[in-house]
């Protein structure tokens, strides 16, 4: 489970978002955070991050491209995605080894679930 000080890290993030943007359309679907090994990284949903890490890219593409539908999803624009590539870029891990807090929309605070791409590369 993700440490106390990373889920502060997403509530400072998220809020920082809302101040830029509002509760508008501009705001990002999701917003994760990410920790190996004392690492920690928050990011939100987008496009797929390049560069990829080797593991990460192998991992998506068993699913289907990179930026195509996988399986209920597009492939590698999630923000586990993008917030575990920031760590992978730095260490190498296993990618079911990587933490996440819970992935919230920030529009509305909501907790989402991992969507099936995700649950198939993190677990």
């Amino acid at each position: 489970m993700a440490s106390e000080h990373l889920r502060r890290k997403v509530v400072v993030y998220t809020r920082d978002l809302i101040a830029a943007h509002g509760r508008t359309n501009k705001l990002p679907a999701t917003i994760i955070g990410a920790e190996y090994a004392g690492m920690k990284k928050v990011d939100c949903s987008g496009r797929a991050p390049t560069p990829l890490s080797n593991s990460l890219e192998d991992a998506l593409l068993k699913i289907a491209p990179i930026g195509t539908k996988g399986k209920d999803n597009y492939v590698g624009c999630c923000c586990e995605v993008r917030a575990s590539n920031q760590i992978l870029q730095r260490r190498i891990a296993p990618l079911k080894n990587i933490q996440f807090t819970d992935a919230i929309r920030p529009r509305t605070n909501q907790v989402i679930s991992r969507c099936l791409n995700c649950q198939t590369v993190f677990g």
